[in-house]
This record gives structure tokens, sequence and C-alpha cells, in this order.
């Protein structure tokens, strides 16, 4: 890792009388393991230093120790699981890990539609039954209560109660309390414009491309934060409901040029015919004039929110700002090219999922200091 002056970034940002915050590049890894794989979920920090994971291709949950290299599997793969079927210490489709607290990981299973929970030498310990609370999409944040957070995406895909009306333009964030069948409601997040999108002779509603939409984050003790894609700001919910308004920090807007706009509608059609539409079918998209603040979001140990900044077309150098819980910005994290964050551990610890030459992925330990 190190550290470069601010003014290289002067050029990223509009006027302002905040001074820019200081850039990281992490350039060299602290340790990388000697494993490639196909497809990593994302990753999670076990207590003593290894690391949890869901490999995506091949349908398996693992732990790996950097160190030593080891791999070991957690879990059985099951082709099937029903609704009301227990299978304990089986999974189905493992798709993401998450830490609970202590040695507990949480693993998210996509096909099952389930969670369940496992200790630090890979042992299963229970599954939270939180099946259809909220709609079927499984939560992905948690606090060390144990208390669950999700989108209510059936504001937009249907499914509500009778009488409940479908919206287009938001959605709300669901606090589902452990062993709870009812969810309260506790922040609202803006979505992407919508528009008119055409496959062959149908016309549908769709979500407007590289327009910009909320995101949310969970904190151990409860805070939550979201991030407002209108303005680049990031506001706060104090475990005790308060909230605290992040001011607007400054962004350069990015046009979307029509050759980005070209390659996503060949990577949709090459998808579509993949599955059985005719080749060369008509399509067409809405598409935004420009890309929002940010296209990711995740927050780490200490409390901070990191997002990642919408990049250029043909720039693949990701770049990551990292907003406290003043709403102000602390740092800029610049990663390898092609990386993608994996994740976080203690003392400033953080896991990049490294693009191999054959496309395959690594894992690669880095630490801000």
């Amino acid at each position: 890792m190190r550290r470069v002056t601010a003014l290289l970034i002067l050029p990223l940002l509009t006027a302002c009388d905040t001074p820019p915050a200081p850039v990281v590049v992490l350039d060299e890894p602290e340790a990388q393991l000697t494993r490639t794989l196909q497809q990593v979920s994302n990753v999670v920090e076990l207590r003593d230093g290894r690391v949890a994971f869901a490999e995506l291709a091949d349908r398996s949950f693992l732990y790996a120790d950097l160190a030593t290299g080891d791999i070991t599997p957690v879990g059985e793969h099951a082709d099937t699981i029903g609704p009301s079927d227990p299978a304990p210490g089986k999974h189905k489709y493992p798709g993401y890990v998450f830490r609970l607290g202590g040695d507990t990981v949480g693993l998210v299973d996509f096909a099952a539609e389930r969670t369940t929970l496992w200790d630090d030498q890979g042992q299963f310990l229970l599954t939270l039954d939180r099946r259809g609370v909220g709609g079927h999409n499984q939560p992905l944040a948690y606090d060390h209560r144990g208390n669950a957070y999700k989108e209510d995406v059936r504001s937009v895909l249907g499914g509500l109660e009778p009488g409940e009306e479908i919206g287009l333009d938001s959605l709300e964030v669901l606090r589902i309390a452990r062993g709870d069948s009812l969810a309260d409601t506790v922040a609202q997040l803006k979505l992407p414009v919508w528009g008119q999108g055409r496959f062959g002779e149908q016309m549908k509603m769709v979500s407007t491309i590289f327009s910009g939409r909320d995101l949310f984050g969970v904190l151990p003790d409860g805070s939550l934060w979201v991030a407002r894609a209108s303005d680049n700001s990031v506001d706060w919910r104090a475990p005790d409901g308060k909230w605290s308004r992040g001011g607007g920090r400054p962004f350069t807007p990015i046009a979307v040029p029509p050759e980005e706009k070209e390659m996503f509608l060949d990577r949709l059609r090459a998808q579509m015919t993949r599955t059985g539409a005719p080749a060369g079918i008509a399509l067409s998209y809405p598409f935004a004039d420009q890309k929002p603040p940010f296209v990711a979001g995740a927050t780490n140990p200490a409390g901070e929110v990191w997002l990642q900044r919408a990049r250029a077309f043909e720039d693949s150098v990701p770049v990551w700002d990292v907003v406290g819980r003043d709403g102000k910005s602390i740092r800029t994290v610049e990663m390898p090219k092609g990386a993608s964050l994996g994740g976080f551990g203690a003392d400033g610890r953080v896991y990049l999922l490294l693009r191999q030459p054959d496309g395959r992925q690594g894992i690669g330990r880095y630490r801000l200091k």
C-alpha cells in the first residue's frame, strides 16, 4: 500500500471549500491465496485470520487459509432442498457469506431461499427461519443482535398484501427481528428512473440503465446508512431511530458514450439468445445520459462507508470513496486494475478479488495503514 498526494485527484472533483481526501493505493498484497477460483461471492474474515466465501461456479461453501493455501469445503451440497426440509448442514446454491458476531458465519443460499449459520470450524449450527417475511429475497445485512435487513422488492416486483400499492420510484428497507414473522420499515431508498424497453415485439417498463439508485448498509450496533445517488450524500440512522443527514459530496459526472450502450445491448442480446430468444432480436433500452456518483457500497469493521465510483467506459481501475459517520470523505482508495472488493478484516485488512489473465479470480489480502 502507498499513499499519494491528493493533488492527483483534483481533476476528479468539482470546486469546493473542503480539501480533497487523501488517496491510498492498494498495490502490493501482504498475502494471496495460491489457488485461483472461478467466481467468488464475497470474502469474510474469520477470527483466526482464515477466510470464508462461496464459490458460485461449482456451488460450494469454503474456508481458506491464505498462509498455507489450504481450502476446506464446509457443509454438503444438495441438489434439492424442499421448503419443509430442514436439511441440516446442507446447501443448494451458496451465494453470499457474512459475519453475525463472535465465531458465527452466515451463509445465504439463493436456490433454497434460506440462511444457515455455521461456526468457524465449519460446523452447522442452525437455519434462520425467515422464509417469505417481506418477500422471498434473503437478507444480506445483519446486526449483532441477529436483526436482518433487506429491501422489500415486493413493492416493485409485486407480491404485496391486497390493497397495497406497487411503487416504481422507491422501496423500503425492512428490519426483521430474529425469530419474528413481522418486519419494521427503517429506511426508504430512491430507485432508478423507469422507462420503456423493447424486446422483439414486446414493450415493457424497465429500469433506466446507468440511472442512479440509493444503497444501504448496516453496522453491528444496528446503525444504518443510506447513500443517496441524487447528491452523493450519506445519511445515518442511529439504533434509536434518529436520523442525521450528510451533506452532498462533489463528484464529476461521467457521460455514457454510444459504444457503451451498444456493448450493453450486445451482451443482453447474446444472453437472451442463449435462453432461446431468436438471434438478432430487436432490443432497445432507456439509458441515462450520465452515470451516477457510485455503483456499489460496503461497510468496513471501523464503521466506514465505502462507495465505488462510477468509471468511464474504458477505465478498469476501481476507485472507492470512504465516508465517515459525519457524512464527510475520509480517504479515496485505488485498487489494482480489474480488481473488485471482496470484503474486510480486522486492523485495516481489505480483501480483493484479483482478475487473472485466464479469467479466473485470486484472493489477495491488503492492509490500510
